[in-house]
């Protein structure tokens, strides 16, 4: 069995760095190193149907979590995509590439694809660990684990795109000057400021509740806690500096009632 999941692991692998590095030449072409976030839900999606094409792995409870992955993907890719098009290189990229090119063409090339590209390969590739466990598992039954994750994963995807809608329906308002509010304290994030985080970790719990009682399913646990530590060690702590150094008064108010991540009443 561990001799499978290496081979399977290997094989997510090459499909994603392959992927990833078509991505960049694009992404090179079009100058724009976004694409890359584009991509980033999809080629989970990719990745998982493409291992079951080569290893003929039809198997209910792998189709079943390939399938609920491709709901994830599909969403996430038309959300960023939505949100991104006709529109330049994200700040954060453009900054990286003004700062690159100082050092060269090359410099800048071989630093993205690494650090953009590769890297996020490298990350698709641990998160996606309870999808490689339940092909690793060939013609596994379900358990009751299976329910249970299966259900954790819904509702976490039903939080995540119900705080995405809400986050997104704020900022069209904004935009369209029909909001004073300067930032978004209402609907799920009155419960914790990054609801859609929260609603992230907990589809990965659930994919990996449903992997973990397959042989060697404690591997998948390291998808759920790879996520935890990104959004709320990395990502989530950037967020919050900018929105601390655009809307000081307000931030500071708003995280004083607030939970970080984990939904509560607001404090008084």
């Amino acid at each position: 069995m561990v001799t499978t999941l290496l081979i399977n692991i290997f094989l997510f692998a090459l499909i994603i760095f392959t992927m990833s590095t078509l991505i960049f030449l694009y992404s090179a072409h079009k100058e724009d190193m976004g694409v890359m976030d584009i991509a980033y839900g999809p080629l989970f999606a990719i990745g998982a149907w493409s291992a079951i094409v080569i290893t003929d792995g039809y198997y209910p409870l792998t189709l079943l979590v390939a399938t609920l992955i491709t709901l994830w993907a599909v969403r996430l890719g038309v959300r960023i995509w939505r949100k991104n098009h006709g529109k330049p290189e994200d700040a954060r990229y453009a900054a990286w590439r003004q700062t690159w090119m100082r050092q060269g063409r090359q410099y800048f090339l071989r630093r993205s694809y690494l650090q953009v590209n590769l890297f996020q390969g490298l990350i698709i590739c641990i998160i996606a660990l309870p999808f490689i466990v339940t092909l690793s598992a060939g013609d596994a039954h379900g358990t009751w684990q299976t329910a249970v994750g299966a259900l954790l994963m819904l509702c976490g995807l039903g939080y995540e795109t119900t705080a995405d809608w809400q986050l997104d329906a704020f900022l069209a308002r904004k935009r369209a000057g029909a909001e004073p509010a300067p930032i978004m304290t209402t609907s799920l994030f009155r419960y914790s400021r990054r609801p859609n985080y929260f609603g992230e970790v907990l589809i990965w719990i659930g994919l990996a509740t449903m992997a973990y009682p397959l042989p060697y399913g404690a591997w998948a646990v390291l998808s759920p806690l790879l996520i935890w530590y990104i959004v709320t060690r990395v990502t989530g702590p950037m967020l919050e500096k900018i929105f601390l150094e655009k809307y000081p008064e307000d931030y500071r108010a708003y995280m004083a009632r607030t939970n970080y991540f984990i939904p509560g009443q607001p404090k008084k």
